[in-house]
């Protein structure tokens, strides 16, 4: 059975935008950071390394996050990747890799959210 799941932590890079067209759908863009050691055993120097990755999130769920999300918070998704591809104005083929997100939430790690007063 092949599953496509996928999980990741990063960092907004920017408040969530509602797309357009049909259905409710909120489009994030996460900067995840990876850190390393060189696979050579003689330096403890850290690589890191930043990836950029696409999300989107659509029906209720994504009126909630353009509601509780804002840019810099530290974010968790869960959801299927999705390759899509086209050809821009000039025909050059594109492609890119996102994420259908299932689940969103805020990352509880280096922050606390705030609790409304009852």
């Amino acid at each position: 059975m092949y599953v496509n799941n996928v999980a990741v932590v990063g960092n907004l890079t920017s408040d969530p935008r509602q797309g357009e067209g049909e259905g409710k759908v909120v489009n994030l863009r996460m900067a995840v950071n990876r850190r390393r050691k060189p696979g050579d055993g003689q330096s403890d120097e850290i690589i890191e390394r930043t990836e950029f990755i696409d999300v989107e999130c659509w029906g209720p769920q994504a009126e909630n996050i353009a509601a509780s999300l804002h840019r810099g918070d530290r974010t968790i998704v869960v959801g299927q990747l999705k390759y899509d591809q086209w050809n821009d104005a000039d025909g050059n083929p594109k492609s890119r890799v996102s994420i259908r997100a299932q689940a969103v939430g805020p990352s509880l790690e280096f922050q606390r959210v705030p609790v409304a007063a009852v």
